[in-house]
């Protein structure tokens, strides 16, 4: 415990026994590896005051307050960087009263009279370890999505820039291509062999252009700024069939556009794309159903398939990388974006993708 040698260590002790207040006293002065500065209070009302200050690095909480338990204030508590580990002790040893305590936040659980100062300092250097561990999981866990929300803003601003160039470059190139052939073989006389061997490779330049289009559209679909979400799903839909005819699209759209941010609309947009190609790539479905619904404050995103089933949690393990990646992708997509993520998928077949938002309705 030597990183704690320079300092005192602040202990708040909300108890309401004062021969108790003198035993956790005289415990702490027992132990020589660090020194402790010991603060009391009677009430849960005190002990919630003296938390929020947050300048005490271990809380020892009495489980009988009075009338009240020790676990109204574990109940109230905010886990934060500046709230201690809280240490519930009580009179009498009970199994399911420790249970309780640690379900509700409790670092440990001490029974009075069987603490001794090596007991005492032990479970306070444990709880204070485990809270500086489980401090800088949280603030990783903070890191981890603020990075992850970066990289999707990298990563939809670097598909923006290559739908742009798609666009006004390489479509807007053929297309002046295809004109201009088209105007050459207007000044020709068409029985011509030249006029013949251009007339033929048209169709292939038609076939390129409309191929970039089709990029420039998946990689940025302007139909969503213009005629928003469901027009957009609509679209996709379309095209989906198309390029699959032996998979059967079925889709409600029932949503109020105003209530969806352009962020959203986006999200939704990509959650939708990455499960189709996920479900064609690897489901084997004859049918999928797309629904997006707006109701009660809610908007609700629910895609299914018919197809072969798998084990989410295997697959999210990474036992099929392109599943997991799938499945990865668009629950990060929905969190960062304040939604609720489900997905499930049954031995017997069908696969099913659940998202949930909270909107404002406007």
């Amino acid at each position: 415990m030597s990183e704690h040698d320079l300092r005192y260590i602040g202990v708040l002790l909300i108890e309401d026994d004062e021969d108790d207040y003198f035993l956790v006293g005289r415990l702490l002065t027992e132990i020589s590896s660090a020194q402790y500065k010991l603060a009391w209070v009677q009430t849960c009302e005190e002990g919630l005051k003296e938390l929020e200050k947050g300048t005490y690095d271990v809380c020892l909480l009495d489980y009988h307050l009075g009338s009240k338990s020790g676990l109204e204030i574990l109940s109230k508590v905010e886990e934060s960087p500046a709230t201690p580990p809280i240490i519930v002790l009580t009179g009498h040893g009970d199994y399911l009263v420790d249970l309780k305590a640690m379900k509700y936040g409790a670092a440990d659980y001490l029974v009075k009279d069987q603490m001794s100062g090596l007991m005492l300092e032990r479970a306070i250097r444990y709880s204070m370890d485990r809270k500086k561990s489980k401090d800088a999981l949280r603030e990783s866990e903070r890191q981890l999505k603020y990075l992850s929300s970066a990289l999707l803003r990298v990563q939809e601003n670097e598909r923006r820039m290559v739908a742009a160039e798609l666009h006004d470059n390489l479509g807007q190139l053929l297309t002046a291509i295809k004109f201009k052939i088209e105007s050459v073989l207007v000044r020709m006389d068409p029985d011509e062999t030249c006029a013949r061997d251009l007339n033929a490779i048209i169709p292939n330049i038609q076939l390129a252009v409309e191929q970039v289009r089709n990029m420039y559209t998946q990689l940025m679909p302007t139909v969503l700024d213009d005629l928003g979400i469901s027009a957009t799903l609509s679209w996709f839909c379309r095209e989906f069939q198309n390029d699959h005819p032996n998979i059967l699209v079925e889709s409600e759209f029932k949503v109020r556009e105003e209530v969806i941010s352009a962020d959203l609309r986006l999200v939704i947009f990509r959650i939708v794309q990455n499960a189709f190609e996920t479900m064609a790539a690897h489901s084997k479905a004859g049918r999928t159903q797309l629904s997006l619904v707006g109701e009660n404050g809610y908007v609700k995103l629910d895609i299914g398939d018919d197809g072969a089933g798998f084990d989410v949690s295997h697959a999210m393990s990474f036992t099929c990388p392109d599943c997991a990646l799938g499945l990865i992708s668009m629950k990060r997509r929905a969190e960062l974006s304040g939604g609720s993520f489900e997905s499930g998928s049954a031995e017997s077949g069908g696969t099913f993708v659940r998202v949930q938002w909270v909107v404002e309705d406007r």
